[in-house]
């Protein structure tokens, strides 16, 4: 086990025996990674090292863009860890070619520099980057979560979907805004914030980055004020710019509408869970996680915008909420699918959560209970239905509205048995 990876070479199972690692994901497959680099001395110390920590993952080492096609071909991965300068087909355009070959596989990738025309090209199509040289610990950390996140969703079609999708669409105007604010002498992180709170594609890849292995951040950033200051405005000016951000809209001109509608319930959410919690340090957070709830719903509209509409005409007729519709249609729900993607772009777990559980907020471990209270409670606002205005507490999650903490959060907003949803609303907007 001395020696470094060679080319076409594998790690293996076999090579040692320690029984304490399994090596195999939910659906009870080896994990098969494939690292691509043309200097194989990038990989060699990394790829010792995992074989110790992860005996039973098979690890493939190739050295060019043309031969990790030929794998990716050949047999299935679950993810791919590429360098940006690999020769023949670089770093970004294999991703790329994955994505649209393979998009199953947890595309992994290791920037040189964020401010280069290849990072660019790499954002819409990577998952999530690390930093040179790779820490196994972060290696293993971000390839099981990934994976682990992405076995969630058991129902392939819509796996392809997330894997395909490059990112979520953003207003174009949201480039000039920020161009012009950044412009003003006196432009202020709050004017920049705000710019960015308004478009959701770019808060979450906002986020996406700051929270990404390359930054080796030890705590997460779910505040989108801390991220715009963390990630800095000429990033933030590229991200704008950047395909992945209109990229989507060009090739689904369909679901604009859809999407339109998505992003303004998405803007009232926030807008209300940030209301709900004041002056709190929580208010940041439950804003941010607002804002996400219904990305699902936008993966799944850009992936087939048909199909949405007649699931969105289903739902009105029988009178039934979206999620219990959407697995009829896509085999998934939407917080589920919009967790698995937030997951995959290595987001941090409470945003994730609650994402994942905003129906079922008693579910979630790990997110504060006041952001899941806020969250929970504006989504019922908004989608609630505006003709009948049904009782709030109705709409809510039973088991989670009885805890002594969220019952506490009730009274506080002044939320009892007799108030219905607009009345709630319309005193939170007062």
């Amino acid at each position: 086990m001395g020696r470094g990876p060679l080319r076409g070479s594998w790690r293996s199972v076999n090579e040692c025996g320690r029984p304490n690692h399994t090596g195999r994901t939910r659906e009870g497959s080896l994990m098969r990674i494939l690292f691509v680099d043309g200097d194989q001395r990038v990989f060699e110390r990394l790829g010792s090292e995992l074989a110790r920590e992860r005996p039973r993952w098979e690890l493939k080492f190739v050295q060019s863009g043309q031969e990790a096609l030929a794998e990716l071909d050949a047999a299935p991965f679950d993810a791919l860890l590429t360098a940006m300068n690999t020769p023949g087909i670089d770093g970004p355009e294999l991703l790329a070619r994955t994505r649209e070959r393979h998009p199953q596989v947890v595309r992994l990738c290791l920037p040189s520099d964020l401010q280069d025309e290849a990072f660019l090209r790499a954002m819409p199509v990577a998952h999530q980057f690390l930093s040179t040289p790779c820490n196994v610990d972060t290696v293993l950390e971000v390839i099981e979560g990934a994976c682990t996140l992405r076995s969630i969703l058991h129902d392939t079609a819509v796996r392809e979907l997330i894997g395909k999708l490059k990112a979520l669409p953003a207003a174009p105007q949201t480039f000039q805004a920020l161009s012009a604010a950044i412009a003003r002498p006196n432009a202020h992180v709050s004017d920049i914030t705000g710019i960015v709170s308004r478009d959701t594609a770019l808060a979450i890849k906002t986020l996406q980055i700051v929270n990404s292995a390359f930054f080796r951040r030890s705590a997460p950033i779910m505040s989108i004020q801390a991220a715009v200051t963390y990630v800095g405005l000429e990033m933030l000016k590229s991200l704008a710019l950047c395909a992945c951000v209109f990229d989507a809209l060009d090739e689904a001109p369909a679901a604009g509408k859809l999407l339109a509608d998505l992003q303004a319930r998405s803007l009232r959410k926030a807008h209300l869970a940030r209301l709900l919690l004041g002056e709190s340090r929580h208010a940041a957070e439950a804003f941010t996680a607002a804002l996400m709830l219904d990305i699902g719903q936008a993966v799944l509209a850009l992936g087939d915008p048909e199909k949405f509409e007649r699931m969105v005409a289903s739902a009105r007729s029988e009178h039934l909420p979206w999620q219990e519709v959407e697995p009829q249609f896509f085999g998934a729900a939407h917080p589920a699918v919009g967790a698995c993607l937030l997951g995959l772009w290595g987001l941090p777990l409470e945003l994730v959560e609650a994402v994942a559980y905003h129906h079922s907020p008693s579910r979630a471990q790990h997110t504060q209970i006041h952001v899941l209270a806020a969250v929970h409670v504006a989504d019922a606002m908004v989608d609630s239905d505006a003709d009948e205005s049904p009782k709030l507490l109705q709409q809510l999650d039973r088991p989670f509205i009885t805890r002594p903490e969220v019952q506490r959060c009730l009274r506080d907003w002044h939320i009892d048995e007799s108030t219905d949803v607009r009345s709630a609303e319309r005193a939170l907007a007062l």
